[in-house]
């Protein structure tokens, strides 16, 4: 605790590896990425990164996790395309963005649900399209599944090699830069979820 009566950040940093292994983090890291990847736009990225530096020992629980939560949400938005993709892109205002796709997705579908899955591109258009063209689900789920968990696992593999280097730097930071790194990164964080909304 500072002298201000608020945690450091040191403080922050040993909470956030006991919450490594609450038994609750996994169901709420699988509902997240599940969130994501639907329609609540938020930098997952942000807490992957976050929770592998702090436990480099559950790095591949957390892909095989989050690999999990994108097969997920992906089959959920496939299945609302296939069913309700004309009411939707309505209710978004993306009926031309729709329309778009729509003319080249049947000759180079794979192509756009796999760079889907593998950028940090909101995917939930290109799913639901994927549905509502009759792209085959099996393949589709192959695809994004296999994109979303070659992302992570590349992203996961970096923090387990390089992780240690990142923690040591942070903690020789001093106490005011690193309060500053984190309201920027909230603050940008904010602005990116407003701005999705707005």
């Amino acid at each position: 605790m500072g002298s201000s009566g608020i945690p450091d950040a040191q403080t922050w940093s040993e909470r956030l590896v006991a919450l490594t292994h609450s038994k609750w983090l996994l169901p709420v890291l699988f509902a997240a990425q599940v969130a994501e990847t639907t329609f609540v736009p938020w930098p997952y990225e942000v807490a992957f990164i976050a929770l592998c530096l702090a436990a480099r020992d559950r790095i591949w629980l957390f892909v095989l996790i989050t690999a999990l939560g994108s097969a997920t949400a992906g089959t959920i938005m496939y299945t609302l395309g296939a069913n309700f993709l004309d009411p939707i892109s309505a209710f978004l205002g993306i009926e031309g963005i729709t329309a778009n796709y729509r003319e080249t997705f049947a000759q180079e579908g794979g192509k756009y649900i796999f760079l889907s899955g593998l950028t940090p591109i909101p995917s939930y258009l290109i799913n639901m399209i994927a549905g509502a063209s009759g792209y085959p689900f099996h393949e589709f789920l192959a695809l994004f599944t296999s994109s979303r968990f070659l992302r992570f696992l590349l992203l996961g593999g970096l923090l387990y090699l390089f992780g240690e280097q990142i923690v040591g730097v942070w903690e020789r930071l001093p106490r005011y830069v690193r309060w500053s790194l984190i309201a920027f990164l909230a603050i940008t964080i904010s602005y990116w979820v407003i701005s999705d909304f707005v």
